[in-house]
């Protein structure tokens, strides 16, 4: 099979027939991530659909398009990526979720912007390893911590394959617009987002180093003035994130 694509810890073949073969590199299953995403597709929400799962593969549709970051450096505003990164969110911890005790929704726990795929102008959300039922506030505070880190850790995207070319200056104007539309606060959330960045096998040692940085900016920015952020932020027809 033709290699596609390698993360921190899987890597996608062409499957053929318009699907694709996702597999873990240290065989753990990929079966329960397979279960959630068929739950989350059959509730409306945007991901690919799953054909199969069986140890650590799972055989999915395959998504052409361009990943949020990858927009971005073609010329979507970042303004408009943070304003669809709120919108999943929002979206996602609507669903009525099965099982789900009083105050939580399924989170997804690592959505950022190499985990949306843009189709024409639609968004699909990727990579559900993560995924658990929650509070709604870490998820929104992983995202947070997460774009805070690509923020203030030297080299941070190009350890996932992506060049710089200044994108990280971009970066923060994602994490501040996505923090002024989101619907949930995450502040009170960031140190359990920090403990989860922390025990993080897939973490380098430079991004530790600057992880209690990226809290300060991720707290920094969740005290702007959200009716005013809104406002200022609110994009140009997006990609449809229904923001």
């Amino acid at each position: 099979m033709k290699l596609l694509a390698s993360g921190r810890d899987s890597d996608v073949f062409d499957h053929g027939d318009g699907l694709v073969l996702r597999r873990y590199r240290d065989g753990r299953s990929a079966e329960a991530e397979a279960a959630t995403i068929r739950a989350v597709a059959a509730l409306g929400y945007p991901v690919p659909a799953v054909h199969s799962a069986a140890g650590p593969d799972i055989v999915m549709e395959r998504v052409d398009g361009t990943t949020l970051v990858e927009a971005m450096a073609g010329g979507l505003q970042p303004e408009q990526v943070g304003a669809v990164l709120a919108g999943l969110h929002d979206r996602l911890h609507a669903l009525d979720w099965p099982g789900a005790e009083p105050g939580e929704s399924i989170l997804h726990l690592d959505l950022h912007p190499l985990n949306v795929i843009v189709r024409g102008t639609d968004p699909v959300v990727i990579d559900w390893s993560n995924a658990r039922p929650g509070h709604a506030g870490l998820d929104v505070a992983m995202t947070a911590l997460i774009l805070a880190q690509v923020v203030v850790t030297d080299g941070m995207l190009a350890s996932v394959g992506v060049g710089d070319d200044g994108l990280r200056a971009a970066v923060r104007a994602v994490l501040e617009t996505f923090a002024g539309r989101v619907g949930t606060p995450y502040s009170d959330h960031l140190a359990n987002a920090e403990a989860l960045r922390r025990h993080d096998p897939n973490q380098s040692a430079e991004e530790l180093r600057a992880l209690s940085r990226a809290v300060g900016l991720a707290r920094e920015v969740a005290r702007v003035d959200r009716p005013a952020a809104r406002a200022a932020g609110r994009p140009a027809a997006p990609p449809d994130g229904r923001a």
